[in-house]
């Protein structure tokens, strides 16, 4: 793989993967979970498997992309090389509803993958899933107020497709 000033050397992935602070090593882990489910490993494996590859060298970093927005798509690339997981075998409880924590991480997931092509709204979306509620939103995504707000809108428009 080549390198270019729009990437991070190995030298800086190793020290940014070293220097990652319990709110990113959080976010990693949820955003693993999502993507692993519905494989046949875990989601230690999905992370493990990202950052062998980004420190090995076989995904190059831009510097464009904050390290979550970056390890995701890396994570997000690995799981859809894996084989699925069969889930023919649902998990319904003694009164015949579907398991809701599966059912959750499904409609996150899918949630997630419409702004695959906006890393600023994946970022609020994912900053919504950890709690985090508005103005800690805005800055999260790094938006001016008003676009921040065009921004939600958008959102919030794309979900409503996908709802019934």
């Amino acid at each position: 793989m080549e390198l270019s000033t729009e990437t991070y050397t190995p030298d800086e992935v190793s020290r940014a993967i070293r220097s990652l602070n319990a709110e990113h090593k959080t976010l990693l882990v949820k955003i693993a979970r999502a993507y692993a489910w519905k494989t046949s490993y875990s989601h230690e494996d999905l992370i493990q498997e990202a950052l062998t590859r980004v420190l090995e060298g076989k995904r190059a970093w831009p510097r464009k992309l904050p390290v979550t927005v970056f390890l995701r798509g890396v994570m997000r690339s690995i799981a859809s090389d894996w084989t699925p997981e069969s889930h023919d075998d649902v998990d319904v409880d003694e009164i015949g509803y579907v398991n809701h924590a599966a059912a959750a991480r499904i409609d996150a997931q899918k949630m997630l993958a419409l702004f695959d092509d906006d890393p600023i709204a994946q970022r609020i979306f994912t900053g919504m899933l950890e709690g985090a509620r508005g103005e800690e939103l805005r800055e999260l995504s790094g938006l001016a107020p008003k676009d921040y707000e065009t921004k939600r809108t958008k959102m919030r428009r794309r979900l409503e497709k996908l709802s019934p």
